[in-house]
């Protein structure tokens, strides 16, 4: 299933990633671009161009990445060292339908030159981009095709840091990889408030800093409307992907939107800002009484209790299961990965309104419904 998938490869870079030397203090005379809940971005402007560090989230202090953004055709000299990006770029590719979706949105749709895992695409608009050859389909994201990649002239490319120390064959094409590491950030509008890099890379600032306003004002109100909720019921999520069962950590941004909810939520006492791997038993003496059971999944099908209960019997003995209070999105169905990393508002909205009815009128759920 796509979503443990992700999760596989999260623990795998946990594991092995490899890290630069850390940041130097030659930034002093640099303009600071203020960011309120990033913790891993770091945005710094010069006159004549911009200076981007992303912090290892792996090994706190030290660098993961360091970039410099220069105008296109300007003649800049003497630039410190780092990955030079001539911005905007015109030609951009995207490892992840995440991130080409959000290209997308910030009016950058004509600057994508191609994108990986295809398959899992719902934008109609991207969908047709590639059908029609506009958009090249680069194959899978762990090998994607590098000649194509060549010879649809990629500027940039949109990656995500988890190949241990490199990225293979992507790196000997001397093109400058933009490694997304926004899905560690440790608070939802800390992944969001990347849009505003994202905007900086194919010249779309405005439109960044109008969508990422929007998105934080939505989401302190409904935190603020989740406060005044009377009840905090517990709540549990995902399940078994062969003999571990993952769930977000407690200082993840999934964890930290289930708390803002107003939700207990069971495994908040891990701090860890990815997934963490648990035992089945584990997880049932932890949850086994919970009031809801939030379940993301990716099947040709939809799950139903019964075909829940054919995966795995012992999932019959969750109070969840007992009461019918399994909510479900389908990822494969519903476009949770493309819409909800840059609006964690919509997941939240859709939280409070299952944990707390009443609270949100004529809410709409976009992500979560009840499981058949």
């Amino acid at each position: 299933m796509r979503y443990f998938y992700s999760l596989f490869l999260v623990l795998t870079f946990l594991v092995a990633s490899c890290s630069q030397p850390g940041r130097s203090s030659d930034l002093s005379s640099a303009d600071t671009l203020q960011l309120k809940y990033a913790s891993l971005l770091h945005i710094y402007a010069y006159p004549d161009y911009h200076v981007v560090v992303i912090d290892n989230p792996w090994k706190p202090g030290r660098e993961l990445h360091r970039y410099l953004l220069v105008p296109r055709g300007k003649d800049v000299v003497n630039l410190p060292e780092g990955t030079r990006v001539q911005v905007p770029v015109e030609r951009i590719t995207s490892a992840t339908s995440v991130h080409a979706h959000l290209l997308m949105e910030l009016g950058a749709l004509s600057q994508i030159s191609g994108i990986c895992d295809f398959e899992y695409v719902h934008d109609s608009t991207i969908i047709a981009a590639v059908n029609s050859g506009r958009m090249l389909n680069l194959g899978s994201a762990l090998q994607p095709n590098t000649e194509l990649i060549i010879s649809g002239k990629t500027e940039a490319m949109l990656v995500s840091p988890f190949d241990q120390c490199g990225y293979g064959a992507l790196e000997r094409t001397n093109i400058p990889l933009i490694e997304c590491a926004d899905y560690m950030e440790t608070s939802p509008l800390g992944r969001a408030e990347w849009i505003r890099f994202y905007g900086l890379l194919t010249g779309h600032e405005q439109r960044a800093d109008s969508i990422f306003r929007q998105v934080e004002s939505r989401y302190l109100s409904l935190c603020q409307l989740a406060a005044e909720a009377d009840s905090h019921p517990t709540l549990m999520c995902d399940a078994m992907n062969g003999a571990a069962w993952y769930v977000p950590g407690g200082e993840s941004a999934i964890g930290k939107i289930y708390q803002d909810a107003g939700a207990t939520y069971l495994f908040a006492d891990y701090k860890e800002s990815g997934s963490v791997r648990l035992s089945f038993e584990t997880v049932y003496q932890k949850a086994k009484d919970a009031d809801f059971w939030f379940l993301k999944y990716g099947a040709a099908e939809p799950y139903t209790y019964q075909s829940l209960r054919s995966e795995k019997e012992q999932y019959a003995r969750f109070r969840p299961y007992v009461n019918q209070r399994i909510f479900a999105c389908n990822t494969l169905q519903v476009p949770f990965y493309e819409q909800e990393p840059y609006h964690p508002d919509l997941l939240l909205a859709d939280i409070i309104n299952i944990l707390h009815p009443g609270l949100l009128k004529d809410h709409r759920n976009r992500f979560f419904t009840p499981l058949p």
